[in-house]
């Protein structure tokens, strides 16, 4: 990723950064609700589960790894990972896929995958998570003689970034400009400001993502002027 290489030149270099504002689209509905000032960790797992193919007939003579990947998904998701921060909300796991390559319907298929995703706030690491998930993969896969293959991609660790007072200066001009106090919140996806964290302190702020993603994205005129004024307001404040 640019962003990463862009910290990585920074820290080779001992480049300071005293603050960073990211303009992601933070707000839900208005502009001025939310600022950003961490976000929970993504992991996503793709997990492959290997049976044992046979007729329908004669399940004794095979293994069925649909059957296998069901119960692991559905323990997955019974895990209370914890109840939520101060700071953040509760890490929630979702299956995201399912699939068994079988185009026969009186066959047991060979191999199962599915995948899933984990939003994680900062009780936890993404290490910490796949421990946790590769045991339950153990003991089922065991119980069940079968065997299984599981490929992490990590997008980014929690992080909650402390406020200081610039951050109080930016929410005072976004209030002072939409006449709406900007919540200090840690929803939503990963963000550049992951890569950021590791030099300089920041936070988020910039239009409304209602439509973010969507085939009609769009942002109100008003919106993108009012954002204007806010960051030339924020500039000047800094640098007074």
């Amino acid at each position: 990723m640019a962003q990463k290489k862009v910290v990585e030149y920074l820290k080779k270099k001992k480049e300071k950064i005293n603050f960073c504002l990211v303009g992601e689209p933070t707000n839900p509905n208005r502009l001025g609700e939310m600022i950003k000032i961490g976000r929970r960790g993504s992991l996503t797992g793709k997990l492959t589960i290997f049976g044992l193919q046979g007729h329908v007939a004669y399940p004794h003579r095979a293994n069925n790894p649909s059957i296998i990947i069901v119960k692991i998904l559905n323990e997955l998701k019974e895990i209370k990972f914890d109840k939520g921060t101060k700071d953040f909300q509760p890490t929630n796991l979702e299956v995201t896929k399912i699939n068994i390559d079988n185009t026969a319907d009186n066959v047991i298929p060979a191999t199962a995958e599915a995948t899933f995703n984990i939003r994680f706030n900062d009780k936890h690491t993404s290490n910490s998570i796949k421990k946790r998930l590769n045991k339950i993969f153990i003991k089922i896969n065991k119980k069940y003689k079968s065997k299984f293959k599981i490929d992490y991609r990590v997008s980014g660790e929690a992080f909650l970034t402390k406020p200081n007072k610039t951050t109080y200066m930016i929410q005072n001009i976004i209030k002072k400009i939409t006449k709406i106090k900007p919540k200090l919140s840690t929803t939503g996806g990963t963000s550049d400001l992951r890569f950021i964290k590791a030099i300089s302190p920041g936070l988020e702020f910039g239009l409304v993502g209602k439509t973010m993603h969507k085939v009609d994205e769009a942002v109100s005129l008003k919106d993108l002027k009012n954002l204007t004024k806010i960051y030339e307001s924020i500039l000047q404040n800094y640098f007074k």
